[in-house]
């Protein structure tokens, strides 16, 4: 149960965060690509990219991008560094294995008619962080995930019943840090 909670208090903080701002970042400085359920996926923008840290108790990574029909967004956590960066190594999200520790989190969520649906749940997902420069403030990385549909929120559009995130990118994407008291 306190596993459930934590991952739905972290999907509730990634959509907040991830909409919680009309800035997004500029494209062109970062890339962000993938292949779902076999189609190439390339986002028309990028919403959010963003280190968020938490002062005793540790920080989480917060991406999101999105086309005109799915956004994607991914967060991972980890100890709290002294510089403003995230370490360089795998995070990845395990559903129902006690004895692994999930340290990051997937969702895609439909864009239909100015609402949002995220009709899937997290199943397994893996996220890479490959380079990353404080200075600069950049980073870049590989990720894959695997979400299964938890039911339908609308019926304008079927969904599938497994979405399934391959050759996941990001490349130089900015990102700011903030940090909270």
């Amino acid at each position: 149960m306190k596993k459930l909670l934590s991952i739905a208090l972290l999907s509730l903080s990634v959509l907040f965060v991830s909409c919680s701002s009309d800035e997004s970042s500029d494209s062109s400085n970062g890339s962000i690509s993938a292949t779902i359920n076999g189609k190439e996926w390339k986002p028309a923008k990028i919403i959010n990219v963003s280190l968020i840290k938490v002062p005793g108790q540790g920080q989480r990574f917060d991406i999101s991008a999105q086309d005109n029909s799915q956004m994607l967004s991914m967060a991972f956590e980890s100890e709290l560094t002294a510089d403003d960066s995230m370490p360089i190594k795998a995070y990845n999200f395990y559903e129902d294995q006690d004895d692994k520790v999930s340290n990051a989190l997937f969702l895609n969520t439909y864009l239909i008619d100015g609402n949002t649906y995220t009709e899937h749940f997290p199943e397994s997902g893996k996220i890479t962080v490959t380079a990353i420069d404080a200075k600069k403030k950049i980073i870049s990385g590989t990720f894959s995930f695997k979400n299964v549909k938890g039911g339908a929120l609308q019926t304008k559009v079927v969904t599938p019943e497994v979405v399934e995130v391959t050759n996941g990118v990001f490349t130089n994407l900015p990102y700011k840090v903030i940090s909270t008291p």
